[in-house]
Parts: C-alpha cells; sequence; structure tokens
C-alpha cells in the first residue's frame, strides 16, 4: 500500500535532501512557476491544439490547452484533498491546496514534449525513421529499445526529458522539480514496448520515459513509493489519474466549442453535443440561466463551462470511490471512462474524429506538416550522418556546415549516434509549427 508521506514528496530531483519550505508558496507553487517560464511551455502558444495554421485566432493552442487543463486539475485535487486527508490514520504535512498544486503543475506540464504539429507531428516522425531511407541507415547499430523509441516516437516521454534534462539552467536535473510532481505527470510509468519483446507493456504504443531517462524515473518512483509492476515499469501515481481527467475534460469539450466557432459543426449540433453532459443534472439550476442567453457564444461558453463542471464532480467522486485500489498500486481505466457521463463523452469523440479531426482543413494541415518535418529530418539527417563518418575536427562540406549552424549547440553534439539522434529529436521535436515551416521553406529553398 502506498502512503501518501512519500507520494507528496517534496524532494526535488537531483536533490539529497528536501528544500526548506517557504511561508508563502509551497514547494508545488514553485514546480508551477519553474514549469510556466521554461521556454517549452512558452513554446505550446505556437502549437496547435486540434486546428493548426489555417484555424483562426479564437482557437486554442496546445499553450491554452495546458493552462486550462492545470486550472480544472487544481479544481479536481482541491475537491478530493480533504478526504484524502480525513481518510488516513498517520500525520501528513500537507493541506487539500497542495494536493491541488501537485494536479495543476503535472497537468500544466502535461503537453510540454508535443513536437510541432502534435499527434500529427508525432506519427510522421516515427514514420520517417521506421520508412525512410536516412531513418533506417540512422537506426543502423542502435539498440533494439531506441529504434522502437525512435519508430513510436512518444511525446509523453520526450516531455519528461524536457523537464528532467533539457529545461532550466542547473547542471543536472533539469528544472529539478518535486518528485510529487513528476510522478503525478507521469500517464505512461513505462518505457517503449519491443515489438515481438518479451516484455509487454499495458499499452503497445504509448509509454512515459525514453531508455536514455530510465533510471531518473526509476529515481521518482523510489522515491514516492510506486509499485513495480515489471521490468522497467510502475504503477501510476494516484494523482496521475486526476491528471488524466482534467486533460480528458478539457480537450473533449472544448473541441467542439472551437469546432462550432469555425463553423464545422453548426451551433445546434455543438449544443445538443454539451447537453447531453447536463440535461439530467438535478443538482443544479441552470435552465433558468441559459433560458436567459440569446447569442449563441455565450451560449457555447455556458455550456462549455457546465459541461467541465459536471465532469469534474464526476472525476473526484469515482476517484475517492477507487482510491482504496488505487493506492493499492492496481490499474484503472481513465476515471471519466466509469461517468455517467462516458457515452456524452463517447459520441463527441465519433463527432470529432468524423467532423474535426479528419476534416478538409484538419488534411490540408497534415499535408503541410508531413511535407514539413520530413525536409527537416532528411537535412538534418543526412548532415549528421556525413558529420559522424568525417568525424571530430573533420571540415564539413559546406551544404552540412551552414545547414548545422542553423541547428543551436549542433558543435556541442556527441559524434555517437545514439546521442546526436535523440539530439535531432530534441531539436525538430521542439519546434513550434511556425518555426519548423519557415526552416523547410529555407532547407527547400
Amino acid at each position: 500500500m502506498m502512503n501518501w508521506n512519500s507520494l507528496l514528496s517534496r524532494k526535488r530531483l537531483a536533490k539529497t535532501t528536501a528544500d526548506p519550505e517557504l511561508p508563502h508558496r509551497s514547494a508545488y507553487e514553485i514546480d508551477i512557476d519553474r514549469i510556466t517560464f521554461t521556454t517549452s511551455f512558452r513554446r505550446l502558444a505556437d502549437k496547435q491544439q486540434v486546428h493548426g495554421i489555417g484555424g483562426s485566432d479564437y482557437v486554442r493552442s496546445r499553450l491554452t490547452h495546458s493552462m486550462e487543463a492545470a486550472r480544472v486539475g487544481r479544481s479536481l485535487g482541491m475537491w478530493v484533498g480533504p478526504a484524502i486527508l480525513g481518510s488516513i490514520a498517520y500525520p501528513l504535512k500537507a493541506t487539500p491546496a497542495d494536493i491541488g498544486h501537485v494536479v495543476a503543475a503535472a497537468s500544466l506540464a502535461h503537453d510540454v514534449g508535443t513536437p510541432c504539429f502534435a499527434h500529427t507531428g508525432e506519427d510522421i516522425i516515427s514514420d520517417w525513421f521506421a520508412d525512410s531511407a536516412t531513418g533506417r541507415r540512422i537506426r543502423e547499430g542502435l539498440s533494439e529499445v531506441h529504434q522502437a523509441e525512435l519508430c513510436k516516437f512518444e511525446a509523453n516521454a520526450q516531455g519528461f526529458r524536457v523537464l528532467t534534462r533539457l529545461q532550466g539552467w542547473r547542471g543536472v536535473g533539469g528544472l529539478q522539480l518535486t518528485a510529487a510532481t513528476l510522478a503525478a505527470g507521469a500517464k505512461y510509468p513505462w518505457g517503449v514496448e519491443i515489438p515481438g519483446g518479451p516484455v509487454k507493456r499495458p499499452h503497445k504504443r504509448k509509454y512515459g520515459f525514453f531508455e536514455s531517462e530510465q533510471e531518473v524515473f526509476a529515481e521518482i518512483a523510489a522515491e514516492v513509493g510506486l509499485v513495480e509492476t515489471g521490468p522497467g515499469a510502475w504503477c501510476r501515481h494516484p494523482l496521475a489519474y486526476l491528471v488524466e481527467a482534467a486533460d480528458d475534460a478539457c480537450y473533449h469539450v472544448v473541441d467542439i466549442e472551437d469546432a462550432a466557432k469555425m463553423r464545422m459543426l453548426s451551433f445546434e449540433h455543438a449544443e445538443d453535443l454539451l447537453l447531453a453532459f447536463i440535461r439530467d443534472d438535478k443538482t443544479k439550476d441552470w435552465e433558468a440561466d441559459y433560458k436567459t442567453l440569446e447569442d449563441e457564444d455565450r451560449k457555447l461558453i455556458f455550456l462549455r463551462a457546465q459541461a467541465i463542471d459536471r465532469l469534474v464532480r464526476d472525476a473526484a467522486e469515482i476517484f475517492l470511490d477507487r482510491l482504496p485500489s488505487l493506492m493499492a498500486g492496481e490499474f484503472c481505466k481513465p476515471l471519466l471512462t466509469l461517468s455517467a457521463r462516458a457515452p456524452a463523452l463517447r459520441q463527441i469523440e465519433q463527432v470529432s474524429h468524423e467532423r474535426i479531426y479528419r476534416g478538409q482543413q484538419r488534411c490540408e494541415t497534415d499535408i503541410i506538416a508531413a511535407r514539413t518535418i520530413t525536409t527537416l529530418l532528411d537535412a538534418y539527417g543526412e548532415a549528421l550522418l556525413g558529420r559522424e563518418k568525417l568525424g571530430p575536427g573533420a571540415k564539413l562540406p559546406r551544404r552540412w556546415a551552414s545547414l548545422l549552424e542553423t541547428m543551436p549547440e549542433s558543435r556541442l553534439l556527441p559524434y555517437e549516434r545514439a546521442g546526436w539522434a535523440q539530439g535531432l529529436l530534441d531539436y525538430v521535436a521542439g519546434m513550434t509549427d511556425r518555426f519548423a515551416i519557415r526552416q523547410a521553406q529555407l532547407i527547400a529553398g
């Protein structure tokens, strides 16, 4: 059985002891501050949530989505906090606000590893390493695990790398976030599954850390007391279920709001989808307020707020009901799939897939994404292969030397393939959508 004193560990990555507590802000609020001021978080402003570069200036980016998820996550943590504190028989130096801040921090950071063009970008990167001639050459000689990571590039694992290695001024530990925040943000606390390999993962496609950061995750898991479930795999931190619920509640609902704003769905269709969350809710007198609204935009705002509120209540109640089994390290399905509103969520998923994710505008964005990322990887991949072959101190052909000068700190990349291949991914995945397009246009002439 896991223990909340460990699960809420304030010890920071790469430090031997917890920092002294400050009177005006908790360790977890400091996590939020550190995440907010990072380059990777700021770049989410120009990474698509659903609607990409062709969308209007109204719709959400990954940045606004992350901020919204963090606020919902804070509400969830604050909601369940008193019940958690009241359920334990041992002393715990924590408040409901602390639990809210842990969930908020993990929610705020949950998308920092998202590559340019989001899920489309993940797929294109994976396909390039699996199928392109240059991608296959890069994979030659790499370990099976590293090859699997390249062919199944995962934003969650990249995000963990960003937080623990790439961001921050400190020499080690990245942002040096608390163990509680890093563990609560681990939706998939295991490494990649090698196709045909002996070790099977709970999810064939998704994973939470690269092999290069496995020891880091193991250190965090040990600090918070996660249950080890297999080689390189652990159970979820209980609060990770609230982070997942905050993300799910936000994107399901706001995707419909955004689609209606962009006229991809009629107002009547969007209204019907959102009303399904609250139509039978007798705990609030929402109908009287809704009848006073005449403007469609105001109605959408009202319905979005009410739908998310209902999902927050559902997630909190289900979490508390399942908490004993979660504390034992048992796996649970996403909380909102167990909600009475699960059919409404499935209906939104179906409509989103048919009308939004595969709509004409999204397909056009995907075409741009494929050309852009392929151009970047082809060019930089060839240059880095050539650099490796010539070795340290050699003079590179001008076409490669000039290209690599556009890659920050390329001179610091190792000549060992596993190291520079990871650096290539760090660079391309870290790009914003518009910067990636500009760089590809520059390369293509």
